[in-house]
């Protein structure tokens, strides 16, 4: 075991030691060609430059600039020096100032004494002139002595100017510089083509004749030749497309970067058979391995490896084919699931069909049982419409009964009015004038005149007829009042009668007519309860509905307003009364607008539920009612309010079917 430990541990060092002789070799082998062509331009330009330093090849530009200035001083300090001996100061001066002119690399020019006052000079040669060390002349600052005759005269001072630019430009403008950059970009052309045709020779697949990869490539399975580094030197089609890479990306990589690993899920794969074929020199055959190609797909590959040696038994690589069986195994797994399946079928059948003859006998008792209880649901759910129906209709009565008695108290003051009215004494009155007319008819005109009880009776025969006037009025108004009122109680019970009636009915309807018999049915005197009604209808078409249902629902909701308003103790009473068309969703909307008590936000979300209520005489099923008959004319009905004392309002929205789409 510890043997095996080593052994394990010095594969390792070699694998890493070649991994990373393969990582220099990979930042390497992306151009090796310019790296070779790079190393030969920088070896032809030193040779250059060391036979520039040692013979002289290229001149000096400096010192070349040097001697012309040098030459051009000496024959200004030739040609002043015979100006000066003629004392022609003025033309010495004119010929500088010309000078500068027409040269302008020259600064300043001065002539001077040898005691060292100037005699002539040009620009601002104090500024410009730098004393160079020894008296010698260098490139900017150049002085040339001037005699007279045979004795010294003065001297000539020329200060150039420093070339323009930086020290960069004034470096590439050199044409020794220029010229080895020539040199450089050519040359690097010229050993960048011919080492590729050089090396074109030494490619690893080169080696292989044609007609040889043609043979691997034909092969189904691929084959990958490496060498001790495990360095692929060799590969054909079928391993290529096996990875799913190509050949050239596959040259020069290690095969053990790929994705491979071991066929157990719990095995790590130590060592590489390929690997192990090189170290231990030996073939090995039919090792499975699967690898994780980059596009997601698992393939399973058999490996056979074959060490390759040379004439000396020295290990040279290793030859690997890998057989995909990807397919082969998966269709032999396919084939044992199916085997295995199809042995669990057979049983799985026969306790199938004794389940299937206890569960068809069980399916028949739980189809009656439940065909039974879907009879008992639609039962019950009838009964709670019914219920619903009835609980509406219930409010409805109420209501309706609530209004005829206020009406009936109405006819029940009339009639009093009527009996005091008939009982007043005017009548018998009457009955005793028309006794004395008769007693007196002999004598009428006598007994109006003098007799004292004759005189008063025309004054009070005006007061009579004054006063069953009034009382003619009176009853003949009270008699119009009893007739609408009862008429009122007729047109109630007629509605009433309507809404009794079984509905589920589709008729053609009036939005308008709707609105207007709920509230005869739910507010018939509303100036008894201080109510003022505002009308806001809009024009609705004639509408396909249940007529009864929805004045159902429009009465409980007036009623309630109604109600809301009359416990409500401040404020003005209005019932606002809206029709419309909501023309996005065609439906007709009918809404109740109160100033009553209002509803409190935490009573909004159960305003609907069966059995909620805020009043203390009331039951909780009008609005649950009236909301059930909503949904079953297809609409809805909602309510909001901005909170106690601030009223309230009820909108039902129903589908606004034409009577004209009806037909």
């Amino acid at each position: 075991m510890p043997s095996a430990g080593l052994g394990v541990e010095r594969f390792d060092i070699e694998r890493q030691a070649a991994r990373d002789t393969h990582d220099v070799r990979e930042v390497m082998r992306v151009t090796p060609l310019v790296w070779i062509s790079l190393g030969l331009v920088s070896l032809t330009i030193s040779v250059m430059l060391a036979g520039s330093s040692l013979v002289d090849l290229v001149p000096n530009h400096d010192r070349q600039v040097f001697e012309y200035r040098r030459d051009l001083a000496e024959a200004l300090a030739v040609q002043y020096s015979a100006l000066a001996a003629r004392d022609q100061i003025e033309t010495i001066q004119f010929a500088m100032e010309t000078l500068a002119k027409r040269n302008h690399e020259i600064s300043s020019l001065a002539l001077l004494q040898k005691d060292g006052s100037i005699v002539a000079q040009v620009g601002a040669h104090a500024q410009a002139w730098v004393q160079p060390p020894g008296e010698q002349s260098t490139l900017q600052s150049l002085q040339v002595p001037i005699f007279s005759g045979d004795q010294p005269w003065g001297v000539l001072q020329l200060a150039f100017r420093e070339s323009e630019g930086s020290d960069i430009d004034r470096f590439l403008s050199d044409p020794w510089i220029r010229f080895l950059a020539f040199v450089g970009v050519m040359g690097f052309i010229g050993y960048l083509f011919f080492m590729k045709r050089t090396l074109r020779q030494l490619d690893p697949s080169g080696i292989v004749p044609t007609r040889v990869k043609a043979a691997l490539d034909a092969l189904t399975q691929g084959v990958v030749m490496i060498d001790t580094r495990d360095l692929i030197v060799l590969t054909n089609d079928s391993f290529s497309r096996a990875v799913n890479k190509p050949v050239t990306s596959l040259i020069g990589s290690d095969l053990g970067t790929l994705a491979w690993k071991s066929v157990t899920p719990t095995d790590s794969l130590m060592v590489y058979p390929w690997t192990r074929a090189i170290m231990d020199r030996q073939s090995l055959d039919n090792i499975p391995l699967i690898m994780n190609r980059s596009d997601g797909d698992q393939r399973k590959f058999i490996v056979n490896t074959v060490p390759i040696m040379d004439d000396g038994s020295t290990v040279r690589g290793a030859l690997v084919s890998f057989h995909d069986v990807t397919e082969l195994d998966r269709a032999n797994s396919q084939l044992k699931d199916a085997n295995s399946e199809l042995e669990a079928s057979r049983v799985q059948i026969l306790q199938k069909n004794q389940e299937l003859e206890a569960t068809n006998t069980t399916l028949h008792v739980e189809m009656d049982q439940r065909k039974k209880a879907e009879a008992e649901k639609e039962k019950l759910y009838q009964q709670l419409m019914n219920a619903s129906r009835q609980a509406g209709m219930a409010d409805v009565a109420s209501s309706v009964l609530h209004n005829v008695g206020n009406v009936l108290n109405s006819i029940n003051v009339s009639t009093d009015t009527l009996l005091k009215t008939l009982k007043k004494p005017m009548v018998g009155d009457v009955c005793r004038i028309a006794s004395m007319f008769n007693e007196h008819q002999e004598n009428l005109q006598e007994f109006l005149t003098i007799d004292p009880k004759g005189k008063q009776i025309p004054s009070y025969l005006g007061l009579v007829a004054e006063s069953l006037s009034g009382s003619h009025q009176t009853i003949q108004g009270e008699l119009d009042s009893l007739v609408k009122k009862v008429d009122h109680i007729k047109q109630v019970i007629m509605s009433q009668q309507d809404i009794a009636r079984a509905g589920n009915i589709r008729e053609p309807a009036s939005a308008e007519d709707l609105m207007e018999q709920a509230v005869v049915m739910a507010l018939p005197e509303p100036e008894k309860c201080h109510i003022q009604i505002v009308r806001d209808y809009s024009a609705v078409p004639m509408m396909m509905t249940d007529r009864h249902q929805v004045l159902q629902v429009l009465v409980n909701l007036i009623t309630n307003a109604k109600n809301a308003m009359v416990e409500h103790s401040g404020g003005t009473r209005r019932l606002t009364l809206r029709i419309g068309v909501l023309s996005a969703k065609a439906f007709a909307q009918f809404e109740v607008i109160d100033t009553g008590i209002g509803i409190k936000p935490e009573h909004l979300p159960r305003l609907f539920a069966q059995g909620f209520t805020t009043r203390k005489a009331g039951h909780g099923l009008g609005l649950h009612s009236a909301a059930i008959v909503a949904k079953n004319l297809g609409g809805t009905l909602h309510g909001q309010s901005a909170g106690e004392g601030c009223g309230a309002t009820f909108t039902l929205e129903l589908p606004l079917v034409v009577v004209e789409a009806a037909a």
